[in-house]
C-alpha cells in the first residue's frame, strides 16, 4: 500500500519526492486537449510517457480510450514490451496486474453526441531503471489523458505492502464516531474548543439544518501558537460542499441528509503539538444557528520536524478575462492534498474546460499542466453527473438540475472535490496553483476554491547561484564552456494565456559537452539545478556528472513549438553535494541540448 492512501501518513513531509504530470494538453493553449503526445517516433506511433530514471506512476486518467489504439510498456530499456494492450483494455481487464478495484471505467459526463466515459487507474506502476510507454494506431488521436507520477533522484521507490492491502484501504469508507455537543452560533466569533497540549484531530463532524446559509459560517482553527488561523474557510468547504449540502460517501468526507438535517464528517488528520483552538464566525447579522459539533482527538506521535500543519485556504470572487484563476500561492515546504471548487453564475460557455497550471519551487513554467477542469476532478465532458470516489467527486448534477438541457446547466452551481491521495503535490520552496476558467479563460463566473495542504514555513532550498548565458561575465565567472554554437531565440515562455515573449541568447549543443561551476550551500541536503531551454526541439538523453561522478540523465522530451521556452529541474542527491560549497557540472549529449540560463537551489 502506498503510504499516502493511509490518511494518518498525510501530515508527514517527505524528501526527494518529485511530483510530475504528462498530459494531452493543447501545446498551443487553445482547447484541443486530445491526441497530443510527448513526441512522435513513426507514423501513427507516439510516446505518451518517457522517464529514464527511477520512479512510479501513481494514476492514469483517460477519456475516449480506443479499442483500436495499442499501448506498449517498455521497462528498463527492454526491446520487448512487458505489457501490450489496447487503451480501452487498460481499464477493462486486459492486463491482470493492472486490474482491480483501483482501476475503473465509468460514465461521468453528459456532453451531447459524446461517449462520456473515462478510465481511472490508481494501481501503481513502479520502475527502477526507466519506463517508456508507446501508443500506436490511428485512433490514438482521439484520446485525452493525464498521467501523474513521481521520480526519485536517490533511486529508492517508497512503497509498502501488496496490491491486496492497497485495494482494501481504497475501498474502506469510514463512518463518523465523534461525540456531538450542541452549540448556538450567534453573530461574530463563537468558541467551540480550546485545548492545551498535543494531539491529532482524526475526525471532525458537524450536524446542521439543511437550510442554513453555508457560506456565512466560517471555520477559524489555530494550531499551536499561530496568530493566523491555519484553517480559515467556510464550514461547508471543509466538508467538500461549497454551495449546498449533498450526500457524499468518500474516503475523506462523508455526508448524509436526513429529516431536514445533514451530518457530515472530514477525516483528514490535523496534528498539533501544544495547543488547539476551534471557532466559528457567523457573518449573518441578526441570525443565530443551532448546530452539533464534535471531534475525535488521538495521541500525537508525529515528529514535529518532519510534520506539516494542516491548512485550508479559500479564495472566492469573479473570474478575470484571459487570466488564470489563482487557487493558492504558498511559500515554504509541504504538499497539496486536496481541492474543493464551485462555479456559479456562468456566462460565456461551459464552466469547466480550463486546464490546471501548477508552478512548483518557483519554476517559471507549469510542471503540472492538465486537460480540463472536469478532468482534474476525474470526470469527463462537462456537465458531469454526480459521483463519489476515494480521490475525487462531483457533488451535484447540474445537467439534471437544468431539466436535461445543456444550456440551462449554467443556471446552477457546479461543485467538485479532489483529494491527491494518489500523489500529494510536493513542493520544497513554494507552490503556485492556477486554473483556467473556460477553455481559454473567456468565461465570466463566480469561483470559490479551497486548497488543502500540509506545510511548514521554512523552505528546504534557497537560491545560491545563477548563470545568465547571454552575459560573457556570467559565463566567465562560472567557467562555462559548450561544444555547441551560440544562438538567439525570440519566443514565448510556456506559462499561461498571457505568456511573456522572451528574447534570450544561449547555446545549442548537438553531440558534445557542456561544463560549468556553480556555488552551493555547504550545509546543503541536495541541490536542484534548473535550466531554461528550448523545447521546440527534443532535449532528451543528456548525462549529468558532478565532480566527475555520474548522477543521472537530464531528460526533457516534451515538444512544444508554440511556447518554446520552459524550465526543467534536475535534482542532485545529497551524496554528490553534501559538505561542498561548489560543484563542477559536466553534461554530455549524443543528441540536442539547449540552455539559456541556470538557477541553482541548495
Amino acid at each position: 500500500m502506498y503510504k499516502y492512501f493511509d490518511l494518518s501518513k498525510l501530515p508527514i513531509l517527505s524528501r526527494g519526492r518529485k511530483t510530475l504530470q504528462v498530459s494531452s494538453y493543447d501545446r498551443q493553449y487553445e482547447n484541443k486537449d486530445w491526441g497530443n503526445y510527448l513526441y512522435d517516433i513513426a507514423e501513427n506511433t507516439s510516446v505518451i510517457f518517457d522517464d529514464p530514471g527511477c520512479g512510479c506512476i501513481k494514476s492514469i486518467w483517460m477519456a475516449v480510450p480506443s479499442k483500436d489504439a495499442i499501448m506498449e510498456f517498455y521497462f528498463g530499456g527492454e526491446s520487448t514490451p512487458r505489457y501490450t494492450l489496447s487503451l480501452f483494455g487498460f481499464f477493462n481487464g486486459e492486463c491482470p496486474e493492472l486490474t482491480g478495484i483501483g482501476n475503473t471505467f465509468e460514465e461521468r459526463g453528459h456532453w451531447e453526441l459524446a461517449d462520456c466515459r473515462c478510465g481511472n487507474c490508481f494501481i501503481q506502476i513502479p520502475y527502477e531503471n526507466g519506463l517508456k510507454i508507446i501508443v500506436r494506431g490511428e485512433e490514438k488521436e482521439k484520446c485525452y489523458y493525464h498521467i501523474m507520477y513521481e521520480s526519485y533522484a536517490d533511486g529508492v521507490i517508497p512503497m509498502e505492502g501488496s496490491k491486496e492491502i492497497f485495494e482494501k484501504s481504497f475501498s474502506n469508507i469510514p463512518t463518523p464516531k465523534a461525540e456531538l455537543k450542541k452549540y448556538t452560533i450567534t453573530r461574530n466569533y463563537n468558541d467551540f474548543m480550546t485545548l492545551e497540549g498535543s494531539g491529532v484531530i482524526r475526525e471532525m463532524t458537524i450536524k446542521v439544518a439543511e437550510d442554513i446559509d453555508l457560506n456565512k459560517l466560517m471555520f477559524y482553527i489555530c494550531f499551536d501558537d499561530s496568530r493566523i488561523p491555519q484553517v480559515a474557510c467556510p464550514v461547508s468547504h471543509l466538508f467538500a460542499q461549497p454551495e449546498r449540502w449533498e450526500d457524499i460517501s468518500s474516503y475523506v468526507v462523508t455526508s448524509k441528509k436526513e429529516n431536514g438535517y445533514v451530518t457530515t464528517s472530514c477525516y483528514l488528520p490535523m496534528p498539533f503539538f501544544s495547543k488547539l483552538y476551534i471557532g466559528v464566525i457567523n457573518l449573518v447579522k441578526g441570525a443565530s444557528y443551532d448546530v452539533e459539533f464534535g471531534v475525535v482527538i488521538e495521541e500525537n506521535n508525529y515528529n514535529k520536524e518532519e510534520t506539516g500543519y494542516f491548512y485550508a485556504d479559500t479564495k472566492e470572487g469573479p473570474t478575470v478575462l484571459f487570466s488564470d484563476w489563482n487557487i493558492g500561492d504558498f511559500a515554504g515546504r509541504g504538499h497539496v492534498v486536496g481541492l474543493v471548487q464551485s462555479c456559479v453564475n456562468g456566462v460565456g460557455g461551459s464552466y469547466c474546460e480550463g486546464n490546471e497550471h501548477y508552478y512548483i519551487n518557483g519554476e517559471r513554467s507549469p510542471r503540472i499542466n492538465g486537460t480540463g477542469t472536469e478532468d482534474i476532478y476525474l470526470g469527463c465532458y462537462w456537465p458531469n453527473m454526480k459521483f463519489d470516489s476515494p480521490c475525487a467527486g462531483c457533488v451535484n448534477d447540474v445537467y439534471l438540475e437544468g431539466n436535461s438541457d445543456l444550456t440551462k446547466s449554467l443556471d446552477n452551481p457546479i461543485m467538485y472535490y479532489r483529494y491527491y491521495l494518489d500523489m500529494p503535490i510536493a513542493f520544497d520552496c513554494g507552490i503556485k496553483l492556477d486554473v483556467q476558467h473556460g477553455a481559454v479563460c473567456q468565461n465570466f463566473s463566480d469561483y470559490k476554491t479551497t486548497c488543502f495542504s500540509y506545510r511548514q514555513d521554512n523552505p528546504l532550498y534557497q537560491q545560491t547561484d545563477y548563470i545568465k548565458l547571454s552575459s560573457e561575465a556570467s559565463r566567465t565567472m562560472h567557467s562555462y564552456k559548450a561544444d555547441g554554437a551560440e544562438y538567439t531565440l525570440k519566443a514565448k515562455l510556456e506559462s499561461d494565456m498571457r505568456a511573456p515573449l522572451l528574447c534570450e541568447t544561449g547555446y545549442k549543443t548537438e553531440g558534445g559537452k557542456v561544463s560549468f561551476t556553480v556555488a552551493v550551500d555547504e550545509k546543503n541536503d541536495g541541490v536542484i539545478l534548473r535550466r531554461l531551454y528550448d523545447q521546440s526541439v527534443g532535449n532528451g538523453g543528456a548525462k549529468v556528472y558532478v565532480d566527475g561522478q555520474y548522477v543521472g540523465i537530464w531528460h526533457c522530451c516534451n515538444i512544444n513549438t508554440f511556447f518554446p521556452f520552459t524550465d526543467s529541474d534536475f535534482e542532485i542527491p545529497a551524496k554528490f553535494t553534501k559538505g561542498k560549497s561548489s560543484l563542477n557540472i559536466e553534461i554530455t549529449t549524443d543528441g540536442i541540448y539547449t540552455d539559456f540560463d541556470y538557477t541553482v537551489l541548495s
